[in-house]
């Protein structure tokens, strides 16, 4: 399984097992009643719950699909099947909805994603290692993770940030200094001293200098 934020793609044969395995993670004791469990987040905003209700296609709700704006609140939601056409796959997501799309083959998958602007992150969740070594090698996205979702972030080492559409630069200790700072780089040559080699005239000697200078 793929998961770019707000994308899940699995294999047509699998696909019924992963919104099912959701549907029942989604609905185990600590996640039951989420709109009145002090550790389910809520929307930022009444504006944004009511974006989110909207990209909710009831007839393709497998799980949740319930929202309440005003509270800020929208159901942990898993839709399926749905297609690259649908509305929600025209931006991300930023919110507990996530769309299931089926594909016949990882290359098939891969390809879909590699149409699209490159993402901030993604995870592949597999055992394959040849199939992960794919996933790190063929898709270009900011960063990831393998069997983990967004815990790359919390690695200060290691660092953060976009690739094209997704953002430019890094942060995070070395990485972010680097990034957010400008190396510049100035030559300080005494007043009365001349470099020879730029003053005519060009002679063979000076030439190959000269050629050698370009050349680096």
């Amino acid at each position: 399984m793929v998961h770019v934020p707000g994308i899940c793609v699995r294999a047509r044969v699998r696909s019924g097992r992963v919104c099912g395995r959701g549907k029942k993670n989604a609905g185990r004791d600590v996640w039951r009643d989420p709109k009145n469990n002090p550790d389910f987040s809520r929307i930022i905003n009444a504006k944004e719950a009511s974006r989110l209700a909207a990209l909710i296609d009831p007839a393709k709700v497998v799980h949740g699909g319930g929202s309440d704006p005003q509270a800020h609140y929208v159901d942990p939601t898993i839709l399926y099947p749905i297609s690259w056409e649908d509305q929600l796959m025209e931006d991300e997501v930023f919110g507990p909805i996530l769309p299931v799309l089926v594909f016949k083959t990882l290359d098939e998958a891969f390809a879909k994603v590699r149409a699209n602007p490159h993402a901030l992150a993604a995870f592949m969740f597999s055992r394959d290692q040849a199939n992960i070594d794919r996933f790190t090698a063929e898709l270009t996205f900011g960063g990831g993770a393998i069997n983990q979702v967004n815990i790359h972030l919390f690695i200060e080492s290691t660092p953060f940030g976009g690739v094209g559409a997704s953002g430019m630069g890094h942060y995070y200790g070395q990485h972010g200094f680097n990034s957010l700072t400008h190396a510049k780089s100035i030559l300080v040559s005494p007043p009365d001293v001349a470099i020879e080699h730029l003053i005519p005239p060009y002679t063979e000697e000076k030439n190959r200098a000269l050629s050698l200078w370009f050349d680096y």
